[in-house]
């Protein structure tokens, strides 16, 4: 009898321990789904939840793809990237300290796309920088350019992009274009592009600098007179560098214009101060500089000083306090991703 007694004060002692874990699980907050899976887990294992407390545990065990197996991994990566980022990553093995640091700074970045993020693992050490790498993967242009071209989405309205990979219809023109007064320039351009011009130049001309519009809105017809006419002279690698092919210039909008101030050849107007007053306040009145220094490798083009294009005054002085192109702003702020 004196045996019994003993077996049964050992067994209710062994159930009283199981209980006393479950106890102190349920007190630090777990789900009844994380305490199932932590009392699957080998003792010492348990333990290490008890020890060490956080509110998201709870989620990093019952994910779907959490596997027991990764626990020392999940355990050493926890809480520097999101957690199904980080079960994903490891389950790949893919997850090492190099690439923790490089990923976190792209969740962490303001331009972080989640449509994205196949392609950010995909490239993250084939730029030199991960700001590089997004930059690239957001515009596309870590694809050649003219691949997979597009037709534009122009319920943008005045934000629609037009550039190497999404085009305008050949027959496009829109409805609102205005002739430009003799004393702002020449051609047309859209309404609301041409009444906030025209404000930037009175501005501009109280201060010395009389900046008028040489080259507006063209036509798709007009546009293959141009870039045939630069064919004549240059390789094609070379004219796509400065000039737009039919349907994918941006002059077809009537948004953009090509400005400079009188007795100057164009391609010299950044040499001149009301360039640099250009670049710097013409933001203000809803204008960015479209092509601008040391971005040819998003943007398609050389520098182009003298290109504003209108995207409206509130993104356009985002787009310049960030320091990005339209076609970046575009991709992470406008662009709807499935």
């Amino acid at each position: 009898m004196k045996r019994i007694l003993i077996v049964l004060l050992l067994l209710g002692l062994c159930a009283c321990q199981k209980e006393t874990l479950e106890d102190r699980l349920r007190i630090l907050g777990y789900t009844e789904e994380a305490i199932q899976v932590i009392s699957s887990l080998p003792e010492a294992d348990q333990e290490r939840f008890t020890e060490t407390y956080d509110e998201h545990y709870s989620e990093l065990l019952t994910s779907p793809e959490f596997d027991k197996d990764h626990l020392e991994d999940y355990l050493r990566y926890y809480g520097m990237l999101p957690n199904d980022k980080m079960i994903e990553m490891v389950n790949q093995g893919v997850l090492n300290e190099n690439t923790l640091s490089r990923m976190k700074e792209v969740y962490e970045s303001d331009y972080y796309i989640p449509a994205y993020e196949e392609l950010y693992l995909e490239y993250l050490d084939r730029y030199p920088s991960v700001r590089q790498m997004m930059e690239a993967v957001n515009t596309g242009t870590y694809r050649p350019f003219f691949t997979d071209i597009k037709e534009t989405d122009m319920s943008k309205g005045y934000l629609i992009l037009v550039n190497k990979y999404y085009t305008l219809s050949a027959d496009y023109e829109p409805d609102d274009l205005v002739q430009v007064e003799s004393a702002y320039g020449k051609g047309q351009l859209r309404e609301a592009a041409y009444e906030a011009f025209k404000q930037l130049h009175d501005d501009a001309y109280e201060l010395g600098y009389n900046i008028r519009v040489v080259s507006p809105y063209r036509s798709y017809s007009y546009q293959v007179a141009v870039y045939d006419k630069y064919l004549q002279k240059d390789p094609v690698e070379v004219v796509d560098s400065y000039s737009a092919r039919p349907g994918l210039s941006e002059h077809q909008t009537g948004l953009c214009a090509d400005v400079s101030i009188p007795g100057i050849y164009i391609d010299d107007f950044g040499e001149y101060e009301a360039s640099d007053w250009l670049s710097e306040n013409a933001h203000r009145y809803g204008f960015i500089i479209r092509f601008p220094k040391n971005k040819e490798d998003v943007t398609g083009y050389i520098w182009e000083a003298w290109h504003i294009r209108y995207v409206g005054e509130e993104v356009a002085t985002d787009i310049y306090e960030r320091g990005i192109t339209f076609d970046e702003y575009y991709a992470c702020f406008i662009e709807d991703h499935e």
